[in-house]
């Protein structure tokens, strides 16, 4: 079986256990918290995975994920509550009208060579303050006033709020993980690599550089736009104040960057440990030092980490194994936490300190070399000359 048929059939298998959770819990008499908490997380694994596309893949940094989020949540609200769309009709709306943004951005950044590095990053960033200052201005979109998202019908089928959430959530992200991974193994993910190692060779050697990034930006807007959308019920009452801030992208960095730039699975990681760990501090009761705690442990990885940290969970899975889950047997036998989300925060916590440690001592411990790395695409200028997948 070749690497991309075990990772489909990985991708798979988690999809149709993902989407029988939620019978589980409830067969089990569990809290509905655990329902919420995780389509939380896919919230926040999709919007990591789709920006990685872009900037993990591509090297052009952006801030543009707050206001991508932002039009699909405005997109929703405003068909929904203004025009009497059906939900299930704005919906796919959201992503588009993202996608048409994004694809109108690039058509003016992309031909501009000026235009990279942190030249891009601020105009990105300058888009969600023009489209925040819009929708205040504009009355036809806010005009101020804010708009209701609580009374906005669900289809039955998709049954109450929080499982209808939870499918929704879930299925957005799997597309968006899915799409990341086949960017990721493909001649698009070889030709993104270069153009992040040498644009300007990477156009030498024929690649189509202006339609690669052009379709990473787009993957990126649509996917956090389609999820801004589904994310508007969750919201309630939609704000400029509440919609367009500098949340939503720089946890989506700190996320990318934790978990590991430029392979699909790190932002999937990063995404699970941040906001676990975020839920964690908030429940119980330090809100006021979370953002604090969560930047400090990003600066320390960054220093003993820097290739992220599900590079380290690759190298050393088998330590990654055991560590997370004898982590999770002493706190379930010794009943120290009470609650199992917490029980997985400190295993998590655990397991990223020990693969802290440096190679070079880790190699001492051990005494012989790592384990080899999981094989990948070619990551840079050789990828492109080389066979497709």
């Amino acid at each position: 079986m070749t690497s991309r048929a075990r990772a489909i059939t990985g991708f798979v298998v988690v999809a149709i256990a993902l989407f029988l959770t939620p019978a589980l819990v409830e067969a089990a008499d569990m809290p509905t918290f655990f329902v919420i908490f995780l389509f939380s997380v896919f919230f926040w694994v999709a919007q990591a995975s789709s920006w990685n596309v872009l900037t993990g893949f591509s090297g052009y940094f952006s801030f543009g994920q707050g206001a991508w989020f932002g039009i699909g949540v405005y997109a929703v609200a405003v068909l929904t509550g203004k025009h009497g769309w059906s939900f299930i009709a704005a919906l796919p709306m959201a992503g588009l009208l993202a996608l048409v943004a994004g694809l109108g951005l690039g058509l003016v950044v992309f031909r501009l060579r000026r235009l990279t590095g942190e030249i891009f990053a601020l105009t990105t960033l300058a888009i969600a303050f023009v489209l925040a200052a819009l929708a205040r201005l504009v009355p036809a979109i806010d005009g101020g006033t804010g708009i209701f998202m609580t009374g906005t019908p669900i289809p039955e089928f998709l049954g109450e709020f929080n499982t209808a959430m939870y499918r929704m959530t879930l299925t957005i992200m799997l597309l968006a993980v899915l799409a990341s991974y086949l960017t990721y193994s493909s001649r698009l993910g070889w030709g993104l690599f270069s153009i992040r190692d040498d644009e300007s060779v990477a156009g030498g050697l024929g690649i189509p550089v202006f339609r690669y990034k052009m379709v990473a930006l787009g993957i990126n807007a649509f996917f956090a736009g389609l999820m801004g959308g589904v994310w508007s019920l969750r919201i309630g009452f939609v704000t400029v104040d509440e919609v367009f801030n500098i949340r939503v992208p720089l946890f989506v960095i700190l996320m990318s960057v934790l978990g590991g730039l430029g392979h699909w699975m790190g932002p999937v990681v990063g995404a699970v440990i941040i906001f676990t760990l975020s839920d964690r501090l908030n429940s119980a009761g330090l809100t006021d030092v979370n953002q604090i705690i969560i930047g400090s442990l990003l600066v320390v990885l960054a220093l003993a980490v820097k290739e992220g940290i599900y590079g380290r969970m690759r190298d050393r899975w088998l330590t990654t194994l055991i560590t997370f889950f004898g982590v999770m047997v002493v706190t379930a036998i010794f009943d120290l936490t009470g609650s199992l989300i917490s029980d997985f925060a400190i295993a998590m916590v655990t397991t990223v300190v020990v693969l802290m440690v440096p190679d070079r001592l880790w190699e001492r411990i051990r005494g012989r070399g790592g384990p080899d790395r999981e094989e990948g695409p070619p990551v840079g200028m050789e990828a492109v000359t080389g066979s497709g997948p």
